[in-house]
């Protein structure tokens, strides 16, 4: 997908490979002997090495089949969440697998640095996700700075839409957002084809909600909204909830 994506931008594609170094794989103990210490020290070292051959061997592969893309792979020695927050904040966005597609520890802290520490976009793709996403774009709307700096991400993808569908989730009892109307006319007047929809969220989930209106084959945009912020609470579930249940490509913004 992110080959995919540089090739259709033209833009340069940094594979980002996060390696913490061996001192940081030793286990915890209150007292380790010097010779358990380099022993496990040196098991950490040939994993590091390991893991460095298996990247390279990885991106040369990948490398070759997209050799009109320029990209290089980049090994940053440290921790996963801080290595990815900091090479996050120069690229236009990241790209991630989202939880249903890895469900690791790793891949947990890299979702969480590169949404929420980087102050840049990610796009995160499921396993089902089509290589042509974007045709097809639909704005989970809610009226939040979260949700606007969602749209200004999408601003490539929108241009490049055949549809957008911008969808705002109204609450039994609740007007409708006016905001909504105010952003699908603001697009419109980019000339994009877009068509606003106020669906009623009812007794459901605003996950649920959210991909039920989404539909498949679509980009699916919103903001990304933490669960350990007060303020966010709902919506930091349905943050949660989407990426472990999309089989959309799904870009998200802080």
């Amino acid at each position: 997908m992110a080959f995919g994506l540089a090739r259709r931008f033209e833009a340069e594609l940094e594979v980002l490979h996060p390696c913490p170094p061996p001192a940081q794989r030793l286990p915890y103990a209150t007292e380790l002997s010097p010779v358990y210490f380099e022993a496990y020290l040196d098991v950490s070292r040939k994993q590091v090495e390991y893991e460095e051959k298996q990247a390279v061997a990885w991106f040369e592969k990948a490398a070759a089949k997209w050799d009109d893309v320029e990209s290089q792979l980049l090994t940053v020695e440290g921790l996963v969440g801080p290595a990815i927050a900091q090479r996050a904040k120069t690229a236009d966005f990241s790209v991630l697998p989202t939880v249903s597609a890895a469900d690791d520890e790793m891949f947990a802290e890299a979702r969480d640095a590169a949404l929420f520490s980087s102050g840049r976009p990610a796009l995160f793709v499921p396993d089902e996700a089509s290589d042509h996403i974007g045709e097809t774009v639909v704005i989970a709307w809610k009226d939040s700075v979260e949700s606007a700096r969602a749209v200004a991400a999408a601003g490539p993808f929108l241009e490049g839409a055949r549809r957008v569908r911008l969808i705002s989730l109204v609450p039994d009892g609740e007007p409708e957002d006016e905001t909504a109307t105010a952003m699908a006319n603001y697009l419109k007047a980019a000339c994009l084809p877009v068509e606003l929809k106020s669906a009623a969220l009812g007794s459901r989930d605003v996950g649920d909600a959210i991909l039920e209106e989404a539909g498949s084959g679509v980009l699916l945009v919103m903001g990304g909204y933490g669960r350990w912020r007060w303020q966010e609470w709902v919506f930091g579930g349905a943050t949660d909830h989407v990426l472990r249940n999309t089989d959309v490509a799904v870009l998200m913004s802080h």
